[in-house]
Order: C-alpha cells, then structure tokens, then sequence
C-alpha cells in the first residue's frame, strides 16, 4: 500500500486555467497528478467512462460553508475502444472560482484534506510571502510536473504555521 497524505500542493497552469495562444478561451480545472490519486485523492473507476465524485470544499471566503466541485477521472483510454485519455480533474465552478479570473497562472493552490470527501483550498499568488517557500516544495517534489505531497505536520512546519 502507498502512502496517504494530508497536502497536495499545485502550481496552476496556463493550459488548466482555460488559456490558449494567451488568450483566456474556455472553462477552467485543476488537473490532478496520478501521484495523488490513491494517496490523497479517492481512486475512481477506471471501466466506468468518466466516473466522477461530487468533492466536499470549506468556503474560503464564507467560514462554515461548504462548496462543492466535480472530480472527474476521463479514463476513456480504459472505458472505450480507442480511448486515449487517461486524467483526473477537478473543474472550476462559480463555487471554486468565483469569477474567470480567480485562478491566474503560475499561482499556487493547496489542498488540505479536512475529512474523507472533505477539502479545504487554501490560494496564494506571487505576492504572498509563503509562495517562495511552496515553489521550493515543488521543485524539491520528485512528483513530475508541478505538484508536491506533504503530511500535514510537515507543511505546517514548512509554512511557520
């Protein structure tokens, strides 16, 4: 068995965020590294074609609330004759993102799990002074692309919390 862990921890994209030739042009996501499904994620289905979870969120600007968002595994290289995708995602709603420019490239987000389908994001730009030391949890990460597992503890020291 794998190791579970309480953070996940990702650099956005301009590709997930909705932006093509520099131009924002569609919907938005989180795209999900397979390293974080099974160790921090529920693994989905793989023969069910795009199986998905209703994930619970702690309103970050509302305390007490509770936002939801689709996890979606696009698994149609497994469901379907020919299929090619092979990806997890988790997609922006007014909920998540509160309007099309709430995520912007390059940001950071954390997912901190507060339960078994309960999350909370916590959201930094460039401007915050915990962003440097998250950028260097990620280069550090061996997870390829832009993501980093931590235990909670670990990411509380790391962040002076």
């Amino acid at each position: 068995m794998s190791a579970t862990y309480d953070v996940y921890i990702k650099k956005l994209t301009t590709q997930e965020l909705g932006y093509r030739k520099g131009r924002l042009m569609t919907g938005g996501y989180f795209y999900i590294s397979k390293s974080a499904v099974g160790s921090f994620f529920k693994e989905l289905d793989k023969y069910v074609l795009n199986d998905f979870l209703r994930l619970d969120f702690n309103d970050p600007l509302e305390p007490g609330n509770i936002i939801q968002a689709s996890y979606v595994y696009h698994n149609d290289k497994y469901a379907k004759e020919n299929g090619t995708r092979n990806e997890y995602r988790i997609y922006h709603n007014r909920a998540i993102a509160k309007h099309q420019l709430h995520f912007q490239p390059y940001e950071i987000v954390v997912f901190i799990k507060d339960g078994d389908d309960n999350y909370r994001i916590e959201h930094y730009t460039r401007n915050d002074k915990a962003y440097r030391i998250l950028e260097n949890i990620i280069e550090d990460s061996k997870i390829r692309g832009q993501h980093a597992l931590l235990q909670l503890s670990e990411y509380n020291t790391l962040l002076n919390v």
